[in-house]
């Protein structure tokens, strides 16, 4: 590979990385929003977790790799903020197996996958399911992310299947084969199951 095919890869990529998906921004500002008027004890805290994600986002993404806690903290600050849009008819799991210590990964590789599923699996007026399972050994994350299709009436700028194209880019650039990713799209479930070798 010449120095300048190197170099388009690289503002290639910096490019996907910068596309962050504003819709969740504002959605997590209008749940912060209902949550204020509501006078919630939460408010504060969802906007601490807000302010924590967009500060990472801004300092952290342009790096080649982060540690491993900083982006599992990142992950939960999303997984927090969605919830305050979920009810008793949605069916949540969230499980997080091994140590992410003293591990690195590239920043906002795994979130597009988890972000789909809340994008496409909640819906205030129908039952759902998301499950998120990430496990962390000595030298391999594996992400497995499922829910039921039951958000199917998105505007083309809400939905997906961009940031999952980009996403795809990233990993074969980023860990050429040093990753394997398995999308089954079906009629009703959406299932990824990502394997990733651990820098």
């Amino acid at each position: 590979m010449t120095s300048m095919q190197n170099e388009n890869l690289k503002t290639e990529i910096s490019y996907l990385k910068a596309q962050i998906n504003p819709h969740f921004l504002f959605n997590t500002l209008n749940s912060v929003y209902a949550l204020a008027l509501e006078k919630s004890d939460s408010a504060p805290e969802a906007i601490l977790k807000l302010s924590s994600m967009m500060r990472y986002v801004v300092t952290e993404s342009s790096r080649e790799t982060v540690s491993l806690e900083k982006e599992m903290d990142y992950i939960k600050n999303y997984i927090n903020l969605q919830q305050l849009r979920m009810d008793g008819e949605n069916s949540f799991s969230f499980i997080v197996t091994g140590s992410p210590i003293g591990k690195s990964i590239s920043p906002l590789i795994l979130i597009p996958f988890i972000e789909n599923a809340f994008k496409y699996g909640l819906n205030p007026e129908r039952e759902s399911y998301i499950a998120i399972n990430i496990d962390i050994t000595a030298h391999e994350l594996t992400l497995m992310v499922k829910n039921d299709k039951v958000n199917l009436q998105l505007s083309s700028e809400e939905k997906s299947e961009q940031g999952l194209e980009n996403t795809v880019k990233r990993l074969d650039y980023l860990y050429p084969d040093k990753h394997k990713l398995l999308i089954f799209d079906e009629e009703h479930t959406f299932t990824v199951n990502l394997s990733i070798t651990l820098l």
